[in-house]
């Protein structure tokens, strides 16, 4: 572990949104915020939260007026904004239940099914899907943590959201909660998340320590905390490419 001395530490403000289990407001902050705050304190920096709307967290990390914001997505180094290595994978999912048997093997095969999914998810997942939500039997929810719930119960065929966030409202009552039911269809394109940083050098000194971050216990035990042990054996750090998916929050 690298720890700065006392005179180099000081108290850093990530600005950030509300998005249950990537952001929260409240005593823990979510995996990604976790993620930041873990590998800030590893260096020796205190933390204070502010929570905006992402694109104006975004102008004011720009401006200064904050040091860190998270999560950023497919953007690159500017001004006043330079993003880290990706701290975690988003991960679109199309799931169904075991039980159905149901094996698509692209997102095209998801037409004429029942299929519930996030208000404004066209216009994440590209051109197929887009011809998918014009079906009858397609619905969009405002309410994320009621999709999971409304799979299980075989109101639908199909469900598409985050992995994280999927199981996240499944098991929000219950970390051991069975998640053997599902069947995971990896039809669409992960999507790495980074953070921003006002300070190029903490930036760079975010992204050594982040290395050594990813490959901890802590690491994992941040994912358990809001998904349950039972899930994730693993959690490796995402990719640096840039994929096909735009997650990007307003």
């Amino acid at each position: 572990m690298t720890l700065l001395s006392s005179a180099n530490a000081r108290t850093l403000t990530i600005a950030s949104s509300e998005g249950p289990p990537h952001m929260i407001n409240d005593n823990h902050h979510g995996i990604d915020l976790d993620i930041v705050e873990a590998v800030l304190r590893r260096l020796g920096h205190d933390v204070s939260y502010d929570f905006m709307g992402l694109k104006r967290a975004h102008r004011e990390l720009k401006l200064g007026r904050v040091d860190v914001t998270a999560p950023v997505f497919m953007q690159a180094d500017g001004e006043g904004s330079y993003i880290s290595s990706s701290i975690v994978l988003y991960q679109p999912m199309v799931f169904s239940l075991k039980a159905s048997g149901l094996k698509p093997e692209t997102i095209s095969d998801l037409q004429g099914h029942s299929l519930l999914t996030f208000q404004g998810a066209p216009g994440y997942f590209g051109e197929s899907f887009k011809q998918v939500a014009r079906g009858d039997s397609y619905q969009e929810l405002t309410d994320m943590g009621a999709i999971a719930e409304l799979l299980t119960k075989g109101r639908y065929e199909y469900a598409v959201l985050d992995k994280y966030i999927f199981y996240y409202y499944y098991r929000l009552n219950d970390k051991q909660r069975d998640v053997s039911i599902f069947t995971e269809h990896q039809l669409i394109p992960p999507a790495p998340a980074s953070s921003a940083f006002h300070d190029e050098k903490l930036r760079d000194e975010f992204n050594r320590e982040l290395q050594l971050f990813i490959k901890s216990q802590e690491y994992l035990q941040i994912f358990e905390r809001y998904l349950g042990s039972a899930l994730l054996s693993t959690e490796q750090s995402a990719p640096e490419s840039v994929p096909e998916t735009d997650f990007r929050f307003n």
